[in-house]
């Protein structure tokens, strides 16, 4: 992520290619809590020597608050990675007179955790893949598993919720078929977490007139570390409130093959993964239902499309901005590079950030706007990071903006 001299205001162009959205302040990194100063440093794959030690150094911290951090990187969806560097640095053991990582347990715990539920996961979804493989189904993995067990190299490190797949609208009573047969059901966890209740009528309208995925097919997990599988299937990598379509048959024309989960399956090509991460990412952002659920910004997310910035080669950044100028998405697509570029600025270059920049990027400070309610945030990008309250505080709610 960016360091203490390359953010000290995201307003006044800190980065020679990231500069802000006008008319909102942002902290510094180093008026960060403490708390949150250590996560971003430790919200990376591979820590360097200097790292560890500014990690160890901002951990002796007497103002640091622990129960905060643990709760940030639960939040974040950052505890696995967390635990794994904890025990890959013996974070957790005394070093020149400074103590260790208190409750190294919890930590470490975690990431084991993570890996034995990844297993199941991956032992189910492989079934699915194989099945949807069997009956000629034509298929790509997004997110998920391509992410785990490819850029992360470890699927322990990255919390999955769900299988993410992208299939053509016309071969979804196929796939409906095949997921009926593996015991799964389109609806929602009962309140007592042992059946899959149907969605309302409401609910399936809702989906079927604004959504690009169908209803998520459940069956019961059967596990106290998964209460139930989720399979999500998805027809075009944009909302229909976009205004932009990008169809799983034309991405499937394009799929590489791969194998995950232990079973051969597809995933996106290299320039189509980035932007569907993008449009992922700036969907959950700006949308009121993850702004009020407080999963909105997530450093996961961040990481996940730095990961895959990181290694993408020049053939493919030129395609990639291709693609963006083809479909229209720039404003989206600049979205989701700069804000990742403010924490990980090595993983996207200058001149693709140049390339999508639109001339007004006041909107990189709303949200609402594909709900109809646009909102304007009053605190910068990292201040919002941090604050659990963001959806409350520091807004200005329910304003229309001109």
């Amino acid at each position: 992520m960016a360091s203490e001299n390359t953010s000290r205001d995201t307003t006044e162009d800190s980065s020679s290619h990231v500069p802000a959205a006008a008319g909102v302040r942002d902290v510094a990194v180093e008026d960060l809590p403490a708390h949150a100063r250590l996560l971003l440093k430790m919200a990376r794959l591979r820590l360097s020597p200097d790292d560890v030690a500014e990690i160890r150094g901002l951990a002796n911290s007497p103002e640091l608050n622990w129960g905060a951090f643990i709760e940030a990187s639960a939040w974040h969806k950052m505890l696995p990675l967390v635990g794994r560097h904890v025990d890959r640095y013996r974070l957790d053991r005394t070093s020149d007179g400074s103590a260790g990582f208190p409750y190294p347990w919890v930590f470490v715990g975690a990431y084991l955790a993570n890996r034995t539920r990844n297993q199941a996961l991956a032992d189910e979804f492989g079934r699915v893949f194989a099945e949807l493989s069997a009956h000629g189904l034509r298929f790509a993995v997004r997110k998920g598993f391509s992410l785990g067990e490819g850029e992360y190299h470890d699927p322990a490190l990255r919390r999955i919720a769900d299988l993410d797949v992208l299939l053509d609208r016309g071969d979804a009573p196929a796939a409906h078929q095949v997921l009926d047969r593996l015991g799964y059901t389109q609806g929602e966890v009962a309140e007592d977490g042992e059946r899959i209740e149907p969605y309302s009528r409401e609910t399936q309208l809702f989906w079927k007139v604004n959504l690009s995925n169908q209803l998520p097919y459940r069956k019961p997990g059967g596990r106290p570390d998964i209460t139930d599988f989720n399979v999500d299937i998805c027809h075009d990598i944009f909302q229909k409130k976009t205004g932009i379509s990008v169809g799983a048959a034309k991405l499937l024309d394009r799929a590489v093959p791969v194998v995950l989960c232990g079973a051969p399956a597809w995933a996106p090509a290299a320039d189509d993964r980035l932007l569907d991460l993008c449009s992922h990412l700036h969907k959950e952002a700006v949308s009121l239902h993850f702004v009020e659920g407080k999963q909105d910004l997530q450093l996961s997310k961040f990481l996940d499309l730095s990961l895959v910035a990181e290694a993408t080669g020049e053939d493919a950044w030129r395609q990639f901005l291709k693609r963006v100028d083809e479909v229209g998405a720039a404003e989206i697509v600049y979205y989701a590079l700069h804000f990742t570029a403010v924490l990980y600025p090595e993983s996207v270059p200058a001149h693709v950030l140049d390339a999508v920049r639109p001339e007004d990027t006041d909107y990189l400070e709303h949200y609402g706007t594909l709900d109809g309610q646009p909102v304007r945030w009053q605190q910068g990008f990292l201040s919002r990071l941090f604050n659990s309250g963001r959806h409350t505080a520091g807004t200005v709610s329910n304003v229309p903006l001109r």
